[in-house]
């Protein structure tokens, strides 16, 4: 079939058309076209050459053409804006599409492999299109070795998603992108570094990237509030440094966090999915292998912050974390304090199952359920008028709706003080870096001195949670 009846597009309802490997398929057009139409995907369709569809309307329209081999653009979309979504090979005649094109575009590998892709990208992130854009995702095209340092040019960009392509590093001028929020990396398999981010981030992903050794510090300038999540999946190669790096920007903001939560400014839940690698060890304050235990909190907190190491295995689209907090009234009263799937996995848009290599830590510190804790042990202390120092039930779970082979091997957490002149990851990390080659690799996090546990635990006390 060399061409596609185009009676099709008469079908005055017709929302959606989707074509997926018609290889035979060379011609697309009409002289007619639904009004209902939002969504045209023409996938894998490598003999293409003709495109021209009336679109009543491009306004949040989808539309995808992932093979084109033609030097020009189809003509039907040439003068278009504000469609949702484009998808299309990296070609230089994108630079033909106006300002406000679309929101998103997704570039695919071209069919055509004779010219430099960073070239080639170079060029098309200076046009009116990426100027406007707020959207930007690479695909499958392993040939790309960097980002261009011009991608600073794209002021309106919110988020950037690079997916298997063969860059070994990201430029430092992604920092200079005022309005990015999110940035994620996917099955880079080359990628071995990342620049210091800006304070604008909100999402931090890097997943799948075994090359990836080095990570630069995002928190070395004064941040007016920390980036509320970094996932660093399956990257288990790497350096010492790098990862007590992440560990302190970790901690930074989540003491941040703390004192703008204190202050009633409004915070974000800070997340860190990382693998469980040497030197997690020296930073957590009390740490336990059961997943409910009973402790007294230490006196002078400012708040504190959850984590559990999670064993290898596969989790499921959806999974969520958390934990469970009951507090014991001196009255006898108990009160229950739960916050569910506080933690969340972001994931690629065709990914249904993600797999953990290796053991990972999630650390997390939610402004909402702290607070709510240490306002209640406040009030019963003030009611009282005593020392009395409540006792404090914990119960850290997966999702039982959605988890798969995970098992929860360890939990506890980090305490963050009152009037802390010096942030507890300045001293966290200072004497340990000398003898980190000779230590192996531990699941098992020490037990400090701070929070005292009772003997008598009131929960399920399983050492995993299935």
């Amino acid at each position: 079939m060399p061409e596609v009846d185009s009676s099709i597009f008469h079908l005055q309802k017709l929302v959606s058309l989707s074509m997926y490997e018609c290889k035979s398929v060379k011609s697309l057009s009409s002289n007619t076209c639904s009004p209902a139409l939002v969504e045209l995907i023409a996938t894998g369709c490598i003999n293409l050459r003709e495109f021209s569809i009336p679109f009543a309307s491009t306004d949040r329209l989808h539309l995808g053409i992932s093979n084109w081999d033609v030097n020009e653009l189809p003509s039907s979309i040439l003068n278009k804006k504000n469609l949702k979504s484009f998808f299309f090979p990296m070609i230089e005649c994108l630079m033909d599409l106006p300002e406000n094109f679309a929101e998103c575009i997704c570039l695919a590998s071209p069919l055509n492999h004779e010219h430099d892709p960073s070239i080639t990208l170079h060029k098309v992130l200076s046009s009116p299109a990426f100027i406007s854009l707020k959207h930007l995702l690479i695909s499958d095209i392993p040939m790309l070795s960097e980002i261009p340092d011009n991608i600073f040019l794209l002021s309106s960009l919110e988020s950037l998603t690079l997916i298997d392509i063969g860059i070994r590093s990201l430029p430092e001028t992604i920092k200079y992108l005022p309005k990015l929020f999110e940035l994620s990396d996917f099955n880079c398999e080359m990628l071995q570094s990342t620049p210091a981010l800006s304070q604008f981030i909100q999402y931090f992903t890097v997943s799948n990237c075994e090359s990836l050794e080095t990570v630069s510090s995002s928190m070395c300038e004064p941040y007016d509030k920390p980036i509320p999540c970094t996932v660093l999946l399956n990257c288990k190669n790497v350096d010492p440094h790098s990862y007590h790096t992440v560990l302190k920007d970790a901690i930074d903001g989540i003491e941040l966090g703390a004192r703008l939560n204190s202050a009633n400014v409004e915070g974000d839940t800070i997340q860190y999915l990382l693998p469980a690698m040497q030197g997690i060890e020296y930073w957590s304050h009390y740490s336990s292998t059961q997943v409910s235990f009973t402790l007294e909190l230490p006196p002078n907190l400012l708040g504190f912050a959850y984590y559990f190491v999670l064993s290898q295995g596969h989790v499921r689209e959806g999974v969520g974390f958390g934990c469970d907090c009951y507090l014991d009234h001196i009255s006898g009263e108990r009160i229950c304090i739960t916050r569910d799937n506080i933690f969340k996995f972001r994931w690629q848009c065709d990914e249904r199952t993600i797999l953990l290599n290796s053991d990972h830590v999630v650390l997390w510190y939610d402004p909402v359920s702290c607070k709510q804790i240490m306002e209640e042990i406040k009030a019963i202390n003030d009611v009282n008028n005593t020392g009395y120092n409540p006792k404090l039930t914990f119960r850290f779970f997966i999702d039982e709706n959605v988890y798969d082979e995970v098992v929860i091997q360890e939990c506890g957490f980090l305490w963050i003080y009152q009037g802390q002149e010096e942030t507890v990851s300045s001293t966290i990390f200072e004497s340990h870096d000398e003898d980190e080659e000779t230590v192996p690799p531990t699941r098992k996090l020490n037990q400090r001195v701070f929070g005292t546990p009772m003997p008598s635990l009131e929960l399920d006390q399983t050492k995993g949670l299935r």
